[in-house]
């Protein structure tokens, strides 16, 4: 079958081959751009191309301008194909009259240097052209290509190439002959700029992240004493091209052979970024450049709910405690954070029912969402780049489809977004045990929050705590309050009878700590700045709208031996459940909570991670759980989501 495809492909090309050499240069060059610019229109490559230039280039180019830089690209490389197959008839006439070459004395120099050259060139313009025009020069080169899966489609681009002096040379037993070439002090022309793969090459900087470079042109030039020449071919217009002669890199034979590379290889680097910065629309944008990448940019959407942060914060360290990439050290992470504010709960709404109509165009036209919020959000999404993207919370979802479908990031939601959205893809979805509904198929199903799985060193924060506290036994118990939760708030009924239960318990369980948030009314916190004033066992009180530490929470949940959480908050009872600690899930307050906060609670108790106590069995709950061990953090669950977070890098 591969035999017929091959024959066929041959065909095919020889074909057009005949129609290219007799059709008009400009008719054929035409149909070229056309072909190419239908192919931008129907290829996913597109995609991949527009992620790229944005990656690398940033705001240097508006949307509009990245999109025109890859149709134009696209336009061109269908003009360099016919160009390929009209290599034949091109003559030294037709060169003089379309091929500019800038600074053409340093090409001459190289060729009476008496040693060979290596000329290190890009997928750039038609590179191809190079080797003919070096040719019908008189002056051949050997040129190192890829070969193509079928052979005889192979041999007859190889015809191609060759059809003016110049010699294509197969990789792998190949290299003999450009050794050999490159010590009888002849031109070799190189590709320089495309991937290593996960585990050859270096690990250099390439638009600002470190990714692989193959070394193989830089140690043939120091194997056979060559100079190395950056030599790129710019598509001007049409039939229109420019030839630049770069410096011979500099050398420095004195560094260690893997120095030396490095030293040059930064070098050619830095020159193809200028060209490329200079020419966007003519490099091969649509190549995963950056597959096998050492730098990772984290975007964290924000609706500026704490709880919600704080899992995805967790979720972001978790992610940027992988050091090493295919066993390769140096594995870096940025986090970025992104306050998503909308102009109004409407206009929330608004964008919640047409995302999924929005998303397949949104690419490049992120402008579309100005309607819908407020412009110091817009101008962080328009400026928005990552390689993943992480969320919780449902008004985030639509907004988190569009940025993946802009970006190309891996998607990272928690908690179960939702419906519709629980149906759309995801790379990763960290859904609790207690919510409900139509899980994504990529998902984790948890007992806790991932704030549970932290790993938290909470020794500076208890040593800024204990500073605080000064001489004195140290606490035994921390309670954490919450607040209003939908149709749920603390009540001062409630709070009287906590401190007459606590008052009652600190003789025997120890002293107290207490903090607030900032979902707790502000009766609540004025009572409970007099009620405990006068209560010596309360030792820390924060009331979080005055005052919050950065080491409260942390210096109280690593200083207390027993942890009471008030039944609202999920991802405080998360976080102490995951410090293996005693906890209480303590229920009071007015009102109803969502079903999925006592389904959460019980899926807690069963397992026997917390025990649940009303007002009325406190004080006995404190007394039993001091004289019982404390349970384990679910090191098991922790050790999935990290298999899991590290098999997206």
């Amino acid at each position: 079958m591969e035999d017929l495809l091959d024959r066929l492909a041959c065909l095919v090309v020889r074909a057009l081959i005949f129609l290219f050499e007799r059709l008009p240069s400009a008719m054929g060059l035409g149909i070229g751009d056309l072909v190419g610019r239908g192919v931008f229109y129907v290829s996913k490559k597109q995609r991949v191309a527009y992620i790229n230039l944005k990656a690398a280039l940033g705001n240097q180019l508006t949307p509009q301008a990245r999109w025109k830089a890859v149709r134009d690209h696209f336009g061109s490389m269908g003009q360099s194909a016919v160009e390929v197959m009209s290599f034949k008839r091109m003559n030294r006439e037709h060169h003089d009259l379309h091929v500019k070459v800038h600074n053409p004395d340093r090409y001459e120099e190289l060729l009476r240097s008496g040693h060979g050259g290596v000329l290190i060139t890009a997928h750039f313009g038609n590179w191809e052209l190079l080797q003919v025009w070096s040719g019908l020069r008189g002056t051949p080169i050997h040129v190192l290509t890829r070969e193509q899966k079928y052979p005889k489609l192979n041999g007859l681009i190889n015809e191609l190439r060759e059809s003016h002096g110049s010699v294509s040379i197969s990789r792998g037993v190949g290299i003999r002959s450009l050794i050999r070439a490159l010590r009888e002090k002849q031109m070799v022309g190189v590709l320089g700029d495309q991937s290593a793969g996960k585990t050859e090459g270096i690990i250099l900087p390439f638009f600002g992240r470190r990714t692989t470079v193959p070394t193989g042109a830089f140690q043939l030039a120091h194997r056979t004493g060559a100079f190395i020449m950056p030599f790129f071919i710019v598509r001007t217009g049409g039939p229109e091209h420019e030839v630049y002669a770069g410096e011979v890199l500099k050398d420095d034979p004195s560094l260690a052979p893997q120095a030396r590379v490095e030293f040059q290889a930064r070098q050619y680097l830095e020159v193809l970024e200028g060209f490329i910065r200079k020419f966007p629309n003519q490099w091969l944008w649509e190549n995963k450049r950056w597959k096998y990448c050492w730098d990772r940019k984290i975007v964290i959407l924000s609706d500026g709910k704490a709880g919600h942060f704080k899992q995805s914060e967790v979720v972001a360290e978790m992610l940027a405690g992988f050091k090493e990439f295919h066993g390769r050290p140096g594995l870096k992470f940025e986090t970025e954070r992104i306050h998503v504010e909308y102009r109004s709960a409407f206009h929330r709404t608004a964008l919640f029912l047409m995302a999924f109509l929005m998303k397949p165009w949104i690419q490049g036209r992120l402008h579309w969402l100005t309607p819908f919020f407020t412009p110091e959000t817009q101008k962080a999404i328009e400026q928005a780049n990552a390689d993943f993207i992480i969320a919780a919370g449902s008004g985030l979802a639509p907004l988190q489809r569009l940025l993946v479908q802009e970006t190309g990031a891996k998607s990272i939601v928690i908690m179960n977004p939702p419906f519709p959205y629980s149906l759309t893809h995801y790379d990763l979805a960290i859904v609790p045990a207690h919510d409900g509904g139509q899980v994504p198929k990529r998902a984790l199903r948890s007992v806790i929050m991932p704030s549970g799985y932290k790993t938290l060193d909470r020794g500076a924060d208890v040593k800024q705590l204990q500073a605080k506290l000064g001489e004195g036994g140290r606490p035994k118990m921390a309670v954490f309050l919450g607040g209003a939760t939908r149709d749920y708030d603390l009540t001062i009924s409630d709070m009287e009878k906590l401190c007459s239960t606590l008052k009652r318990a600190s003789p025997r369980a120890g002293d107290y700590m207490i903090t607030t948030s900032r979902r707790t009314s502000a009766p609540v916190e004025r009572f409970l700045k007099s009620a405990l004033a006068a209560q010596p066992a309360c030792r820390f009180l924060v009331i979080a709208h005055e005052e919050n530490p950065p080491y409260a929470a942390g210096g109280m949940m690593g200083l207390a031996d027993l942890l009471i959480v008030t039944e609202d908050s999920l991802a405080m009872i998360s976080e102490a459940v995951g410090t293996g600690k005693r906890v209480i899930v303590l229920s009071l307050g007015e009102g109803e909570l969502p079903e999925k906060h006592y389904r959460f609670h019980q899926i807690l108790s069963q397992r026997g991670l917390v025990t649940l106590s009303g007002l009325a069995d406190l004080e006995k709950n404190i007394s039993e759980l001091f004289r019982k061990p404390a349970t384990p953090v679910l090191q098991r669950e922790k050790d999935a989501l990290i298999e899991r977070l590290g098999a997206l890098i």
